[in-house]
């Protein structure tokens, strides 16, 4: 990853330039991606049900959610962390139309988290990658399940896998799916926070969200081996 610590100490004008061609290279990519979907229902029957949701994927397999949630706009926040490389992720969702909020399990985490509280309680969607921004990998921490006691919002998990794409060596092996490649996008249930639970339910809850995110990943993964 020495290229993103490059990019991450150049001139403010030069990142801004970066991302904005990062940005049209994504938009020719998802073009030629050939997306299937699998036990789309949960999704369904959340989105029908038109109140909010806490959408849940990994850190590693974010990229194609830009294009996936793109219609949602100013409906939705995604919290993103303090760090440099948040800002660079910052400035790439406004290419998408997605705002963020900043914060993280480990800078501003509480104001962060308030602050995705306060806009889903306002009628907004919120994205999580719970495993972020510095891992472990696939551990879930425990700020998103504290967001869904506060707003009673549903958590879906979601993930997705590329039958040609490239894994790069970062923390979260992040997925970059190839041109042309089909793709799968996999669904968990819903998992619903009572607003009462205790620290012993929003632990189990927590393992819970965990628990599903794996399960279709590895889904995901195997989608495509014959």
């Amino acid at each position: 990853m020495r290229s993103l610590g490059v990019l991450l100490s150049s001139s403010p004008v030069t990142r801004r330039a970066v991302v904005q061609l990062l940005s049209w290279l994504l938009r020719g990519l998802f073009v030629t991606l050939r997306p299937e979907y699998v036990q789309r229902q949960g999704e369904q029957r959340v989105q029908g049900a038109r109140t909010p949701i806490l959408l849940a994927f990994w850190h590693g397999r974010m990229l194609y959610f830009l294009k996936l949630y793109e219609y949602l706009g100013a409906r939705v926040t995604i919290l993103v962390s303090h760090s440099r490389d948040g800002e660079l992720v910052t400035q790439l969702l406004s290419r998408f139309g997605l705002p963020t909020t900043r914060g993280s399990t480990t800078r501003g985490g509480a104001r962060g988290l308030l602050a995705v509280v306060n806009k889903v309680r306002s009628g907004n969607h919120a994205g999580f990658t719970p495993d972020g921004p510095r891992g472990p990998r696939y551990q879930v921490q425990p700020g998103l399940v504290l967001v869904a006691k506060r707003t009673g919002a549903p958590i879906l998990p979601m993930t997705f896998g590329a039958q040609w794409k490239r894994v790069l060596a970062s923390w979260d092996a992040f997925l970059l799916p190839l041109p042309f490649s089909r793709i799968v996008v996999v669904y968990g249930e819903p998992i619903y926070v009572p607003a009462d639970a205790s620290a012993v339910a929003l632990e189990a809850k927590r393992r819970e969200v965990e628990t599903s995110l794996r399960r279709i990943t590895e889904t995901a993964d195997n989608y495509f081996i014959s």
